[in-house]
């Protein structure tokens, strides 16, 4: 049965709809009682949200830091390569409505667990950044802060609507990045520093003034601390951040430690709106 405020100390791990479920992890001693942040994980094109998460080194993060997370997959192509209907990447078939879809599953996890609405992040990987972005100028209200790693969003920012209220927005990207260039590509997608830059000045930060905040060594293949921080921090709106972590010579798709998934978790939880 349901506790006092409703919750079922059992709650199901699948969420969605018969045609597309997704998948939940929740902490092993999940207790209806607390309330958790709410973790959704959108894959890169070709991959799916077991693949994702499992690169993102997430799942032993659920119990150690306690939150719900959700990881569901994009729809199939003709070459039955998973793909999302993102913000200019990079589903063909576009009547697919894949913000409706995620934002029917945050109001469903917001249903089954006990999860904190004003604690709701998005990471997202290459196309899971693009839906991620997409997000951001459609269902914005349902979350708090997004990770993009190796994303990219809407070259014009007026295909962007309406994009309120804002959310805090971590930009992570490769400058080796062949398949979504860190510098961008003209008349396709932005590059990093300047959707760092669109994002901060939405954000009320101003957009010409970054604070390093140093440097994180999280890709083992990679020499030294290769990323490099950036913080956007000067004027923002309160509860509003905005960061872009460099990686030096990173790939489309970096091999990690487990110290990604935590800085970007920390980051992304200690945030509320």
């Amino acid at each position: 049965g349901a506790g006092g405020n409703g919750f079922a100390p059992d709650p199901p791990t699948v969420i969605g709809t018969d045609e597309r479920p997704a998948s939940v992890a929740i902490p092993r001693d999940y207790d209806p009682e607390t309330t958790y942040p709410l973790l959704m994980v959108l894959h890169g094109a070709g991959a799916d949200g077991q693949t994702q998460a499992g690169y993102f080194q997430l799942f032993p993060l659920v119990d150690e830091k306690q939150f719900v997370m959700v990881y569901p997959d994009g729809t199939p192509n003709s070459e039955d390569r998973r793909l999302w209907n993102g913000a200019g990447c990079c589903t063909a078939d576009v009547s697919i409505d894949d913000v409706g879809y995620i934002s029917d599953l945050i109001e469903e996890a917001k249903q089954t667990y006990n999860v904190d609405p004003n604690r709701v992040y998005l990471m997202g990987h290459s196309n899971g950044g693009f839906l991620s972005f997409r997000l951001g100028c459609e269902a914005a209200p349902l979350f708090t802060a997004m990770m993009s790693l190796a994303g990219g969003t809407y070259w014009d920012p007026a295909d962007c609507e309406p994009g309120t209220p804002p959310v805090s927005v971590l930009v992570v990207h490769g400058t080796a990045d062949d398949t979504i260039p860190y510098d961008g590509v003209t008349d396709v997608w932005p590059g990093a520093v300047a959707i760092a830059e669109r994002s901060a000045a939405s954000a009320g930060c101003d957009p010409n003034t970054t604070v390093a905040l140093g440097t994180a060594d999280l890709v083992p293949s990679l020499p030294g601390e290769e990323t490099e921080k950036l913080g956007y921090s000067t004027d923002c709106s309160p509860g509003l951040e905005v960061e872009l972590w460099t990686i030096g010579d990173g790939s489309h798709i970096p091999f990690f430690t487990i110290d990604f998934a935590d800085q970007v978790t920390d980051w992304l939880f200690r945030l509320s709106r």
